[in-house]
Parts: structure tokens; sequence; C-alpha cells
């Protein structure tokens, strides 16, 4: 039961990881992969832990790690900004 509810949740990480990236590339310029591949990394305990309800929901999982930044660790905090500046740009 423990290996079964650690492989959900590293993949359920990943799906909302993985949604935020494809979200934010939607709504802006393509986000290279090295980039998203440092999302995923990075974020993927945040998005977890913060936005279980979001996986899934692209735009959910943008709106609820923008509103809970804050909460971000600093990796992912750092991650998440870089993705904001290329979709500035």
């Amino acid at each position: 039961m423990l290996t079964y509810n650690r492989t959900f949740r590293a993949l359920s990480s990943a799906v909302v990881a993985l949604s935020f990236c494809t979200a934010l590339a939607a709504q802006a310029r393509e986000i290279d992969p090295e980039l998203r591949q440092y999302v995923i990394a990075n974020c993927s305990d945040d998005a977890y832990r913060l936005c279980p309800q979001s996986l899934g929901n692209e735009n959910d999982a943008v709106k609820c790690m923008r509103k809970n930044r804050s909460q971000l660790n600093q990796t992912c905090r750092v991650a998440y900004d870089k993705v904001v500046r290329v979709m500035r740009k």
C-alpha cells in the first residue's frame, strides 16, 4: 500500500507540474524543454501539496500556483518566476 501511495503521489505531482508548464506555454511563448523539466523536478511536491484539486486541469493549476506562490519552496518559486519571465517576452 505504501508503494502504491508513493507511486500515485509521484504521478499526480508530475501531472500537476506538467499541467502548470503546459498551461503557461499555451498562454505565451513555448517553454524550453529544459525549463519544463526543471519545473517538473522542482515543483512536483509543491504542486501536489498545494494544488491537488488541480490535477489534470491546466488553468486551475496555473491559478493555484500563482495564488500559493508565497508557499512554494524556493527552488519551485525560482522555476515559477523563470516561466513567468518567458511568458512576458
